[in-house]
C-alpha cells in the first residue's frame, strides 16, 4: 500500500490499514444519498467555474479578505474538490485542473518571500499570516493525494519538489516559533506538515509533525493533545477556537490512524479526539457555537471544520446521533467517510443527539475550573444556562471569570458581546481584530460578571489570568433544581467572588427560572458593578429612572467603560425588576440588591469614531464604597407575543417578589409566584456533598444534603 493511498484513509473510520484503503466496492454500491449528491453537484459547479475561468495564481499582496488573498483560498478550495471529483468520477479534466494549479503554484511558490501585508502574526509566503499558509496546505494535500499517482513522474516531481515539500519545511523547520507552540496555530501547522510526510513518504516530516521538532515529544500533534483539551474534551480557548482547531485535529487523526494504525489514535489519551467532537457538538445552542472567549456569535455547526469532523466522528463509532447533526447541518464532505455517513442517513439510521446537562473541567488536568452546561430538555433550542467558570483561554481569552449566558428558542437571551472583528472584511482594518476589541470586547464590563474599581480582572492581562485556575465547587446536572458553583479569589486583589448559579424547574411555568446569587467580598471600599447584557427591547421597569435624554454622558473613562452611553441611572429600595421581550417572549429580570445599589440602563457604542461596535444593551447593578456586596438575581421568561394573530399572553411577571436573607452561613432565597406558591432555595456555604444542613421557613422544616436544597410552598400546604 503506498503512503499516498494510505493518506486516503484520512476521513474514513479507524481500521488496521487494509490491504487496499479505498476498493471501488465500497464507495458505488452504497445507498443513494440526497445530500451526498448535492455535494458533488455544489463542488461541479464550483471546479467547473474555476476551469472556465483559468488558472489564478496571483502574486500575494492584500491581507484577510483582499483579492489575492480570496483567491488562493479559492485555490486550495478547488484542489481540495478537484481531487474529490476525479476521484468519483474519474473525469480527466478534473485531474488536469488540479494539475494545472499545482504547477503554477510550482513556478510561483519558490519565488516568494514573507507576505508583504503581514502584521503581528508569523507571515506566511501565500497569506498575511502563516496559519493560513497551513490551511492552504491541510487542503491541497488532500486534493493532490487523489490525482498524484496518474501525473506523469516529472509533473510529481516538480509539484512535490516546488510546493508540498518546501510549503511543509516552510510550516515546520521554518517556523519553529509557530509549530513548536500549543495552540491551534501549531495544530494546523503540524496536520498540514504530517500530511505530506505521509503523502510523500517523508517520516522525518511525519515524526516533527507528531512530536515537534526536535522529536522530543515536547511539542507536536500529540502534545497539543495532551494540552489544549481538558478530560472531558473541552478545548482551552473555548467553543469558538474549538470548531476551528477541530479540523486539523480530526483529519490529521484519521491520517494517522490509516498510516500509523499502532499508535491507536483514537484511542489516544481515553478517545480525547472522539470527546473534542462530541463537546464541540455539545457546545452550541440551536447549532450555534457559544460565544465566549474571543468569539464571534454567527459561527455554527454548518462550518466547514464540523463537516469534516462529524464525518469522521461516524466512521469512528457508527454513533447514529452524528447522523442527526449532519442532517442538520445539510451538508458533508466529499471524502469517503462522507459518502459513508451521508448513505447511511439516506437509509434513516439517524437518532436524535442527546443534548443534556455537562460539566465540562476545563484544563489539560481538568483542575482549571469548569464550562457548566445545565439544560432542562434534550431539544437543542431549549433553555441553556452556561456558567463560564473556566480558564483564561490563552491569547483568545476575554477576562471574565464567573460569567453567564442564557438561551432560549428565542436565541441568546443574556448574551456575551464576543470579539470585536469583521472577519476578513478588508474595509475593517483588513478582517483583523479591531481597535476595540481591547478597549471593549476584551474587557470585564463587556461581560456578565463582577466588575470591581471599574478594572478588568487580571488588570487586563491575559497572560497574568493564564497563571490562574477558577474553583468549581460543585455542580448537579439534573432533577428540578441544576446547578453550578463556581469561586475564585484571584481576580482583583484582596477581592473574592463566588457564584451560584441555579436553573429552576415549576410546575406550571413552561421554562425554567435562573437564579443567580454572586457574593464579592474584599477588604477596604470598593466599587462593585454587575453587568447583565441582554437580547431585546426593554417594556417596563419598577426602577424610577433618571433619563438623560438630552445629552447621553459616557460612564467612565477606561476599562471599556468610555464604550457606554448612559440611557438612564436611578435608585429603588428592596426588590426591582426590569422587563424586555425578545421575539415571541417576554424577559423580567427580578433582583434583590444590597442597600443603597444604584441602577444603570446603558449601551454599547460610545468613543467609537469608526462605528466599529454594535448598539446592544446593558442592565448594571452598582455598589459604591462596601467592602463586600451580596447581588441576588432572578431571570424570569414568561408569557407570549403571536405577531400574526396580534395576541399577547401573560406579559406580566408571574413573579411577585423575591426576597434573599443569611441564615447561618446560608443564602435563603425565597420566590413568590402570583398564584401564591413560594419557592424557598438555599444555597450553603459548605459546598461538600455529605455536609447536612437545615431551616425553619415559614415552620417547615428544610433539610438537605450537599451546598443546595429546595423546599415548594404551596398556597394551603408545603411538599418538598
Amino acid at each position: 500500500m503506498t503512503q499516498m493511498l494510505a493518506l486516503l484513509l484520512a476521513s474514513a473510520a479507524v481500521p488496521a490499514a487494509p490491504a487496499h484503503p479505498l476498493p471501488v466496492a465500497a464507495t458505488t454500491t452504497q445507498a443513494p444519498s440526497p445530500l451526498f449528491a448535492a455535494e458533488v453537484e455544489r463542488a461541479k459547479r464550483d471546479v467547473d467555474a474555476s476551469i472556465r475561468a483559468g488558472v489564478n495564481v496571483p502574486v500575494p499582496k492584500d491581507p484577510g479578505g483582499g483579492l489575492t488573498h480570496e483567491q488562493h483560498k479559492r485555490n486550495y478550495r478547488t484542489i481540495f474538490e478537484g481531487g474529490q471529483l476525479y476521484r468519483l468520477t474519474g473525469e480527466a479534466r478534473y485531474r488536469d485542473h488540479v494539475r494545472a494549479l499545482l504547477l503554477a503554484y510550482a513556478d510561483l511558490y519558490p519565488k516568494l518571500g514573507p507576505h508583504p501585508a503581514a502584521s503581528n502574526q508569523v507571515p506566511g509566503r501565500l497569506f498575511w499570516q502563516s496559519l493560513n499558509d497551513s490551511v492552504f496546505l491541510v487542503n491541497a494535500v488532500q486534493g493532490y493525494a487523489e490525482i498524484r499517482d496518474a501525473l506523469p513522474a516529472a509533473d510529481r516531481q516538480r509539484i512535490d519538489d516546488q510546493v508540498i515539500r518546501p510549503m511543509a519545511r516552510f510550516l515546520s523547520d521554518g517556523s519553529p516559533e509557530v509549530i513548536n507552540r500549543i495552540h491551534n496555530h501549531a495544530t494546523w501547522a503540524a496536520a498540514g506538515v504530517g500530511l505530506s510526510g505521509y503523502l510523500l513518504g517523508d517520516r522525518d516530516l511525519v515524526d516533527k509533525a507528531l512530536l515537534g521538532l526536535d522529536k522530543s515529544g515536547k511539542a507536536g500533534f500529540l502534545r497539543q493533545l495532551d494540552l489544549l483539551f481538558s478530560p472531558d474534551g473541552y478545548y482551552a480557548e473555548g467553543p469558538y477556537y474549538q470548531r476551528y482547531a477541530l479540523q486539523p485535529f480530526v483529519v490529521f487523526a484519521a491520517a494517522i490512524a490509516a498510516n500509523d494504525p499502532d499508535r491507536k489514535i483514537f484511542d489516544y489519551r481515553d478517545g480525547i479526539v472522539l470527546k473534542a467532537i462530541r463537546t464541540a457538538i455539545d457546545v452550541t445552542h440551536d447549532g450555534y457555537f457559544l460565544p465566549i472567549n474571543d468569539a464571534m456569535p454567527d459561527k455554527s455547526l454548518r462550518t466547514e471544520e464540523l463537516y469534516h469532523a462529524v464525518a469522521i466522528g461516524y466512521g469512528a463509532t457508527k454513533d447514529p446521533t452524528f447522523l442527526s447533526i449532519a442532517n442538520w447541518q445539510g451538508r458533508t464532505v466529499l471524502t469517503p467517510a462522507g459518502q459513508a455517513m451521508a448513505a447511511d442517513l439516506a437509509v434513516g439510521k439517524a437518532k436524535p443527539w442527546p443534548f443534556g446537562s455537562r460539566l465540562l473541567s476545563d484544563g489539560p488536568e481538568g483542575k482549571n475550573g469548569a464550562l457548566v452546561l445545565l439544560r432542562t430538555k434534550a431539544d437543542p433550542k431549549g433553555p441553556l444556562l452556561v456558567a463560564k467558570n473556566s480558564v483564561q483561554g490563552m491569547g483568545h481569552g476575554h477576562f471574565d471569570r464567573l460569567g453567564w449566558l442564557y438561551y432560549d428558542e428565542t436565541g441568546a437571551v443574556v448574551t456575551d458581546y464576543g470579539a470585536a472583528r469583521f472577519l476578513n472584511v478588508e474595509a475593517k482594518r483588513g478582517g483583523r481584530y479591531l481597535p476595540e476589541n481591547d478597549s471593549w470586547a476584551s474587557a470585564t464590563i463587556a461581560h456578565n460578571t463582577l466588575v470591581v474599581d471599574e478594572q478588568s480582572q487580571f488588570a487586563g492581562n491575559w497572560k497574568t489570568g493564564e497563571k490562574f485556575g477558577t474553583r468549581q465547587i460543585a455542580a448537579s446536572l439534573d432533577g428540578p433544581t441544576r446547578y453550578s458553583i463556581g469561586a475564585i479569589d484571584s481576580a482583583y486583589k484582596d477581592v473574592r467572588i463566588r457564584r451560584a448559579l441555579l436553573l429552576i424547574s415549576v410546575d406550571g411555568l413552561s421554562n425554567p427560572l435562573a437564579l443567580d446569587i454572586l457574593h464579592g467580598t474584599g477588604s477596604g471600599r470598593h466599587v462593585y458593578d454587575l453587568p447583565l447584557h441582554f437580547s431585546g427591547h426593554i417594556i417596563d421597569s419598577d426602577i424610577m429612572f433618571d433619563r438623560e435624554l438630552a445629552e447621553r454622558r459616557v460612564l467612565g473613562k477606561a476599562n471599556g467603560y468610555q464604550h457606554l452611553w448612559v440611557d438612564g441611572e436611578g435608585t429603588k429600595a428592596g426588590k426591582a425588576r426590569l422587563t424586555w421581550m425578545q421575539g415571541s417572549r417576554f424577559y423580567s429580570y427580578h433582583m434583590a440588591p444590597p442597600a443603597g445599589t444604584r441602577f444603570f440602563v446603558a449601551e454599547s457604542g460610545a468613543n467609537d469614531p469608526d462605528f466599529n461596535l454594535r448598539r446592544e444593551p446593558v442592565l448594571i447593578q452598582r455598589v459604591d464604597g462596601a467592602a463586600a456586596a451580596t447581588f441576588v438575581s432572578l431571570l424570569e421568561p414568561h408569557g407570549a407575543y403571536d405577531a400574526s394573530a396580534e395576541t399577547v399572553v401573560a406579559s406580566s411577571a408571574r413573579v411577585t417578589a423575591l426576597e434573599h436573607r443569611r441564615e447561618k452561613d446560608i443564602d435563603l432565597v425565597l420566590i413568590t409566584l402570583v398564584d401564591g406558591r413560594r419557592i424557598a432555595i438555599a444555597v450553603a456555604d459548605d459546598a461538600a456533598a455529605d455536609a447536612t444542613h437545615s431551616l425553619t421557613i415559614d415552620g417547615r422544616t428544610l433539610a438537605w444534603n450537599g451546598p443546595v436544597g429546595r423546599l415548594d410552598i404551596a398556597k394551603t400546604g408545603a411538599k418538598k
